[in-house]
């Protein structure tokens, strides 16, 4: 089982080293996202498509009075104890003009992407992987990266979480925007990211590990 999980920790450096030097030298294209998600997907890290079913395209979602559950779906969120959380999310989609807590980016980014489906979807695993991938990340950027998602201990965060949740967000923003080009779109990078960043997580214990895959020096 150790030898197994050392070959895949290989395989996944030499995935990393591949994106992050066609990000360098301006060779990041559809053919090398199409080529690293069939990696990963070989070893059983892929965006889940049943658990994630494609959104409708521009879809006129309404924003609903919140008085009390009006659908089955928002009483099952009720029953779950996330009744205050669909509150949130729905204000994030009403209001643009709306700023993330410290705590729920991922939802304010969900918000934004129904609003406009030109903005991408955003959670910790599509930021673990684009700090990992992204060669052109300031070192501020990259700061801002290890806030959002370690521990003080170098242990990965649950979710994302802290001061520069707005930051982060906005970095993520930019540079995805930057790399959707060459045939590139926001669903094949989400594809890509996603299950890039749980692969990073699952099999790094903490940042050290990630640091040293990644071929990072402090």
């Amino acid at each position: 089982m150790a030898r197994l999980a050392h070959d895949f920790n290989s395989i996944l450096g030499t995935i990393v080293t591949t994106l992050r030097k066609c990000i360098q030298e301006g060779t990041f294209d559809a053919n090398v996202v199409y080529s690293a998600t069939n990696k990963l997907a070989e070893h059983r890290y892929k965006y889940d498509t049943e658990l994630f079913p494609a959104l409708p395209s521009d879809y006129p979602w309404a924003i609903p009075e919140l008085s009390a559950p009006e659908s089955l779906a928002e009483a099952l969120l009720w029953k779950m104890g996330k009744w205050n959380i669909y509150k949130s999310f729905a204000a994030y989609y009403s209001s643009p003009s709306s700023l993330p807590k410290s705590t729920d980016s991922v939802f304010y980014a969900f918000a934004k992407h129904l609003q406009n489906p030109e903005n991408p979807i955003y959670d910790q695993h599509a930021l673990r992987a684009l700090w990992a991938i992204d060669a052109k990340l300031t070192p501020d950027q990259a700061n801002i990266c290890y806030s959002l998602l370690v521990k003080r201990d170098g242990t990965w965060k649950p979710i994302i979480s802290g001061s520069k949740t707005k930051a982060g967000y906005d970095l993520y923003i930019e540079r995805i925007t930057a790399l959707v080009k060459d045939g590139v779109t926001l669903g094949e990078l989400d594809r890509l990211l996603m299950p890039l960043g749980q692969a990073l997580k699952g099999n790094m214990a903490n940042v050290s590990e990630f640091r040293n895959l990644v071929g990072f020096r402090d």
